[in-house]
């Protein structure tokens, strides 16, 4: 039987032998080569190793987990419920710009419902890590729920769409809705840290709709911040879609007044 215990700290593992590599290539000098994808979808050399090495290290200690990886797919198991699923450098953008704000992000599910989430942002050294019933943590240090702040001294983060990856009107009316109640909204680019430091209240909501987010992206963030005492939701305000086709993360006392805010764009 699976020990939930020692894949927690296998995937804690994996993520910051993925983040040491990070590390090393945003260090060099010159410019990064990569593939793109589509249109705002860049693939690189690192990109494809970390996810590698992410598989390697957990598949080695559970040989009959499932995979489901931004770069290879998914790699089914007929002897498991869990599926780890791994976006191995959210926000590679940045990475090959030298912006120095992206993160590994690796989610677990059993069956159908998310229980682990790791966040590791290998510049700063930070792991934020989650599974369910457990809480949340930085690093050593549990979290506890950040203190709300009234609407108007609320800092949001988002993703915007870009090129053909997303409904860019309906982002611009979010946008234009909201920008008169707050007191910042952000767009810095890795979905995954962004929906985790809700938890940590560096931002106090994290919202989508307009972009494009795949589940890796946001999968270990969700969980990390419901750990913390977070509400996250679809904008419908359904907690556990069948597809995350958007994303409200906020602290309890703002999530509802956010959520309905966003339904009047």
């Amino acid at each position: 039987m699976l020990d939930s215990n020692d894949l927690l700290e296998t995937v804690k593992q994996a993520a910051y032998e993925a983040g040491t590599l990070l590390r090393e290539g945003y260090s060099q000098k010159g410019r990064i080569d990569f593939e793109q994808k589509g249109a705002s979808d860049f693939v690189t050399y690192y990109d494809t190793t970390a996810e590698n090495i992410i598989i390697d290290c957990i598949g080695s200690a559970f040989p009959d987990i499932a995979f489901l990886g931004e770069e290879s797919g998914l790699t089914p198991s007929s002897d498991s419920d869990y599926t780890v699923v791994i976006d191995p450098l959210d926000g590679t953008n940045n990475f090959l710009h030298g912006v120095p704000h992206f993160s590994v992000s690796i989610a677990v599910t059993k069956g159908n419902e998310l229980v682990m989430g790791v966040v590791y942002q290998p510049l700063l050294d930070e792991m934020l890590w989650a599974a369910q019933g457990m809480g949340a943590f930085l690093n050593d240090r549990k979290l506890t729920t950040p203190s709300p702040r009234p609407m108007t001294e609320l800092l949001v983060s988002t993703c915007l769409p870009y090129h053909a990856k997303g409904d860019c009107a309906t982002a611009l009316n979010q946008l234009t809705m909201l920008m008169p109640q707050v007191a910042g909204i952000r767009s810095p680019g890795s979905a995954a840290l962004e929906v985790a430091y809700v938890s940590l209240g560096r931002f106090d909501a994290f919202w989508s709709q307009g972009a494009k987010l795949e589940f890796w992206d946001i999968a270990a963030g969700i969980v990390i911040a419901r750990e913390a005492g977070c509400v996250v939701t679809d904008l419908n305000g359904e907690p556990n879609p069948g597809d995350w086709n958007s994303l409200l993360a906020a602290h309890p006392e703002r999530h509802g007044q956010l959520l309905t805010l966003m339904k009047n764009d």
